[in-house]
């Protein structure tokens, strides 16, 4: 049997335990881009770039394997003096195979200035999942003419919806940023509704440290190093990133995941371009350091970012001299 082949059914052996019971997903959502877009899994971070903040993401990882993990998030958050905070708002979809998850989440966070050197924020997110499983992909061993012949699995379409929420705080200064959040804290099940009744897939609650720097070189030379920690407290992930910058035109660098050998995943250079002030394209190819690396050409992943600072919305009134008061 050709490594592809051991790989294809390895894929939809993921795709059929995440709808065992019970089954825990990968710890969370993974992002080599983690470092430019922190609101996505803190909401602590809302605001904190002092203006209204838009952005896009996608990923494709291991492409040219068949059913590989694909996931969109959009995203957008705004500061607002009025509040005392930011507000924001995240759309994502995850597809693996048969398997298929939207979340919508919106939240706030409170933001509190220290005599103008650093601010504190603490925030918190409300949202949904919808989780669908298309059985009409799955493919089973011992299935044939159409019949999975699987009492814990259906060929039919099936639906789940749960509720999420997740808390965060921040620390932004001028030269670092840091963040620790807690995802996913109800931790509900998916409870499918079709011919099969057993099916619940749960989802653990997330715990992440993630801090970021920059160093400041010379006038126009930067260095900016990322580190980010997902753990469940059953396992963990890590995320170590290094970008050389010019200005604020151009960052290049490269992104490492994996702790150790057993499970050094992959490593990733990392681009980022200013082509107008305030806009940001990113983008990065992870080179799998696994033995999937024989079989798929690595996961390619972009994002576009634009911030309208808040200086460009509230203007400074027009100041008209009156003679009474000369």
């Amino acid at each position: 049997m050709c490594v592809y082949t051991r790989i294809k059914k390895y894929l939809i052996t993921v795709v059929l335990s995440l709808i065992s019971m019970p089954v825990f997903t990968q710890i969370q959502s993974i992002s080599t881009h983690y470092m430019y877009n922190p609101q996505v899994t803190n909401p602590a971070f809302y605001g904190g770039k002092d203006g209204i903040n838009f952005g896009a993401n996608y990923r494709h990882q291991w492409a040219k394997l068949e059913g590989q993990p694909r996931t969109i998030n959009v995203f957008a958050d705004a500061a607002l003096p009025q509040i005392h905070g930011g507000v924001g708002f995240a759309i994502s979809s995850e597809m693996l195979g048969a398997f298929t998850t939207t979340s919508f989440s919106a939240g706030y966070a409170f933001i509190q200035d220290v005599k103008k050197k650093f601010k504190i924020g603490i925030g918190i997110n409300a949202g949904a999942e919808f989780s669908k499983l298309d059985g009409t992909k799955l493919i089973t061993p011992q299935g044939s003419g159409g019949s999975l012949n699987d009492a814990s699995l259906s060929n039919q379409v099936q639906k789940s919806i749960r509720p999420n929420l997740s808390f965060g705080i921040s620390f932004i200064h001028k030269f670092i940023e840091a963040g620790i959040a807690y995802t996913n804290l109800i931790n509900a099940k998916d409870k499918f509704k079709g011919d099969v009744k057993n099916l619940r897939p749960k989802y653990g609650s997330v715990f992440q440290t993630y801090v970021t720097g920059k160093i400041r070189i010379s006038d126009n030379f930067s260095l900016k190093p990322s580190f980010v920690f997902n753990t469940d407290f059953k396992e963990f992930q890590t995320d170590f990133s290094f970008l050389a910058g010019y200005k604020q035109y151009l960052f290049v660098g490269v992104n490492v995941r994996g702790y150790n050998k057993k499970a050094f995943e992959s490593l990733s250079p990392i681009v980022s371009v200013s082509p107008v002030k305030n806009l940001s394209v990113i983008y990065s190819y992870d080179v799998s350091l696994n033995k999937l690396n024989s079989v798929n050409k690595g996961s390619h992943e972009i994002t576009l970012n634009y911030v309208l600072m808040n200086n460009k919305i509230y203007r400074n009134p027009k100041i008209i001299n009156n003679p009474r008061f000369l």
